[in-house]
């Protein structure tokens, strides 16, 4: 009876704690060139991780390369914007995800990026707006890929916060795992 009145008071959160237990994810999406088993998994790898983090907010962002040297097209023969075509297909691609979470209230934003180096870009794109966690897919093993690198294998590298790479079993891989 004598702590009665003596509870401690709701002090008021800050923004920096609120933006703290709001985690920012990006899922760095190649709408263009990414086979749709791969693109499937990826989008169930960001739905389950969203799902785990009450709050989070998701980046789609996809990356439009660009010449270095020389002028880029930024329309299709029929004259449409490369650049608002890949825009609509992040937004389609995300569409079981905003409509499974509900993420429509300000948690879901769409980029896209134009640069030289996807992986520089997605890089520097975290870092400016403090992402917390990286999704992306990784494409097939290759000779050129594993002499020259891959955009995965260089976010994983340089990036600062958490990465996951999202990978498609093969027939081959799929079969092993599932026998074994």
């Amino acid at each position: 009876f004598f702590a009665m009145g003596s509870e401690p008071e709701a002090r008021p959160v800050s923004a920096g704690e609120l933006v703290h237990k709001s985690p920012i994810i990006l899922a760095a999406v190649d709408v263009d060139n990414a086979s749709s088993k791969l693109l499937d998994q990826l989008r169930e790898t960001v739905r389950r991780i969203v799902l785990t983090e009450p709050g989070a907010r998701l980046a789609c962002v996809s990356v439009m390369r660009t010449a270095r040297i020389g002028m880029d097209e930024l329309t299709d023969a029929a004259g449409q914007s490369l650049h608002v075509k890949q825009l609509v297909s992040l937004k389609h691609w995300a569409r079981p995800i905003s409509k499974g979470l509900n993420l429509d209230d300000g948690r879901l934003t769409f980029h896209v990026l134009e640069a030289p180096d996807p992986a520089t870009a997605l890089v520097e794109f975290s870092r400016r707006n403090q992402i917390d966690h990286i999704v992306m897919g990784a494409r097939g093993n290759s000779a050129l890929r594993r002499y020259l690198g891959s955009v995965s294998s260089q976010v994983v590298a340089e990036s600062d916060c958490t990465v996951t790479v999202v990978r498609v079993l093969s027939e081959g891989e799929a079969a092993a795992s599932a026998g074994g």
